[in-house]
């Protein structure tokens, strides 16, 4: 009897623990779901900033979204075209998480500025200034552009500090400067602080048909430090399609002003050339990847072909070097000029030290045959190795070329190299190694 009483009495005991547990996780499932819907705000063409920001009232514009999110709070912008700058200056945080710029899910919301006109302030569709912890994912940004020298359209500009900032899955275009001095950015990370940027994802963008100057399509220049640029396209520009820069005085006390720390992987860089730019008066000499005085760097598993070079490793400025980078598995074709460029352009530029080109495929490049073959060494080379790539050339000489013979420091080993009469068709060894690399992830 008093066993089955004790039974009785713990079995009571432990159905109301049990309840008391239950409804602890009914109230706190519910009080999380609240407050991940007071996190959560949207915008649409038909809103009104005057409103809560909720899915029935929603905000108009995405700037009001930037003035109000606060760390883990996220945004959904709605279909609609969008004439607005936006400027983000508030940052998220690690413990409290990021502040989200998004797509509302299966809608394609745009950013236009034809209507904008630029000012000091007002110079990208996206303007995040010394902002961290920031994501902007699935936005169509087009449509900025110029003709004055003095005004730098882009389409996301980031600058004065920042880390933790990811660029997702956007589609930017038709950013344009049409001055032949002028200068237009698709993205600019521009490291101009002492505080270094760091952390940085670029990934499955679409970047292309850009006026850009004397700049580039996808730009990282000065105090950066660790950043991956991967799954990216960027096409039909009339410059370089990535730049990773350095040296160029973008920040100038209590710095290292140079790209550092990166990888640049299983990007697509295609027809991007400044052959009709008017500021190259007709050079071809736009590369789809190009490493400018930046250093500890893998460039990898990339499809680069159609643009005036492959890639290039070099410095433009006296005494500086572009330094330990390895590019390996690589598919390079069908460049203007070679495939591989490395070195200052004259003995008067800097120049490529001790990188690594490894297990690349290079074929059929120096298209307009100017001579630069499939690579080329120009002036300020050392110590640079060059191992077990595969070159297809068009002609059964001159498919490297070197333009100081009296350089002894760089190394080429287990080079295996296929000369053509005629330009063959892609033979099955270059098609399975391209599935490999590109339809198979590590």
């Amino acid at each position: 009897m008093n066993a089955k009483g004790n039974f009785s009495s713990n079995w009571h005991k432990i159905k109301l623990v049990s309840i008391s547990i239950f409804a602890f996780l009914l109230l706190s499932l519910q009080t999380n779901a609240a407050n991940m819907e007071k996190s959560i705000y949207y915008v649409s063409e038909n809103g009104n900033d005057l409103n809560d920001g909720s899915l029935e009232n929603p905000w108009k514009t995405i700037q009001k979204a930037a003035d109000t999110l606060m760390p883990g709070e996220s945004v959904y912008v709605r279909d609609g075209i969008y004439s607005e700058f936006v400027h983000i200056t508030n940052s998220g945080s690690k413990d409290e998480g990021y502040i989200s710029f998004k797509a509302f899910p299966g809608e394609f919301p745009i950013i236009d500025g034809k209507k904008l006109a630029l000012t000091s302030g007002e110079l990208a569709l996206f303007y995040l200034e010394n902002a961290s912890y920031i994501k902007i994912d699935g936005f169509e940004l087009r449509n900025l552009g110029t003709n004055h020298s003095d005004e730098y359209p882009a389409g996301i500009l980031v600058r004065d500090g920042g880390s933790n900032i990811h660029l997702l899955n956007n589609d930017v275009h038709h950013i344009k400067n049409g001055n032949k001095k002028g200068n237009a950015h698709g993205i600019l990370f521009y490291g101009n602080s002492s505080q270094k940027m760091s952390d940085i994802t670029i990934e499955n963008n679409n970047i292309h048909h850009l006026t850009l100057g004397n700049s580039e399509a996808l730009t990282l220049n000065g105090n950066i430090d660790g950043f991956t640029i991967s799954q990216n396209k960027i096409h039909h520009n009339n410059n370089i399609g990535i730049d990773v820069a350095g040296f160029y005085g973008a920040c100038e006390s209590n710095c290292l002003d140079q790209v550092r720390n990166g990888t640049i992987s299983n990007n697509e860089v295609y027809n991007n050339s400044s052959g009709k730019n008017p500021a190259y008066e007709g050079s071809h000499a736009a590369a789809g990847i190009y490493a400018d005085g930046s250093t500890e760097i893998v460039i990898e598993k990339n499809l680069i072909y159609n643009n005036d070079f492959g890639i290039e490793l070099a410095s433009e400025n006296n005494g500086k070097q572009t330094s330990y980078i390895t590019a390996k598995n690589n598919i390079i074709f069908n460049n203007n000029g070679a495939g591989i460029i490395i070195g200052g352009a004259s003995v008067y530029n800097g120049g490529a030290y001790k990188n690594l080109l490894t297990n690349n495929i290079l074929y059929f490049n120096d298209q307009k045959k100017e001579g630069y073959g499939e690579i080329t060494l120009q002036s300020n080379t050392s110590e640079n190795q060059f191992i077990n790539n595969e070159i297809y050339s068009k002609t059964k000489n001159d498919y490297i070329q070197r333009n100081d013979l009296k350089e002894r420091s760089n190394i080429f080993i287990n080079n295996r190299i296929y000369s053509f009469t005629k330009k063959p068709s892609l033979v099955e060894k270059i098609k399975t190694k391209i599935k490999n690399l590109f339809d198979k992830s590590e």
